[in-house]
């Protein structure tokens, strides 16, 4: 071979190391760059998982502080007279936080759904279909919560229950008055042996108040 083919050939093979070494210098490069997008990346995940947990944590305790409240608010209502300016505080209190906490409730929280009938005795029937109740919650309390705390009703301690005569604006008279029902598909509507505060709600319970006298049906 002669001296000016190795010529040549040494020139190519230069001129391919070069290339080669632009090539790897090129892509360790973009490796870099790569490299920093992606941690910079982990690095944001990370900040938002912190964020997250941070945020869960406080989403936590804002829904065992509602609970409580709820709770105080509903043992608040349930043994007061309505006539009482801690009644017509509490009870509005309590509507309003029951709507919030459906609206940011988790969806493991376990609610009763019952559905409540209100019939006010010249045609109107308004019913409150699988309306969303605390457990443990009476029907008092559910009605409380319905009516937004638009009721009258007088708290006899002696016997634990309220004697209610004001639904939404429409009173007892002497002929006419608010009786509690249940229902279930055996007996269908019964009027109910007990006042509205012994009355536990159930998932799936069926109750109602209608404004009539003696003989009447929901």
């Amino acid at each position: 071979m002669s001296p000016k083919t190795l010529s040549g050939i040494a020139a190519v093979l230069v001129v391919a190391l070069i290339i080669s070494s632009s090539f790897g210098a090129y892509y360790y490069y973009q490796y870099g760059q790569q490299s920093q997008i992606e941690n910079h990346y982990v690095s944001d995940l990370s900040d938002a998982a912190t964020q997250n947990s941070q945020l869960t944590s406080q989403y936590n305790s804002a829904l065992s502080l509602s609970n409580q409240t709820l709770a105080l608010l509903a043992q608040t209502v349930g043994v007061v007279n309505t006539s009482l300016p801690a009644y017509k505080q509490a009870s509005a209190q309590l509507s309003g936080l029951w709507s919030s906490y459906l609206k940011l409730k988790p969806q493991s929280a376990h609610l009763y759904s019952a559905d409540v009938l209100f019939n006010f005795g010249n045609g109107t029937r308004t019913w409150h279909n699988n309306s969303q109740i605390q457990p443990g919650w009476n029907f008092y309390t559910e009605t409380v919560v319905l009516t937004g705390g638009n009721m009258q009703a007088t708290w006899y301690p002696s016997f634990g229950e309220h004697l209610v005569n004001s639904i939404d604006g429409v009173s007892g008279t002497k002929t006419s008055y608010w009786i509690v029902w249940t229902y279930n598909s055996t007996a269908l509507w019964q009027k109910a042996p007990v006042g509205a505060d012994d009355i536990q709600v159930h998932d799936g319970s069926v109750l109602a108040w209608t404004f009539c006298g003696q003989t009447c049906k929901p």
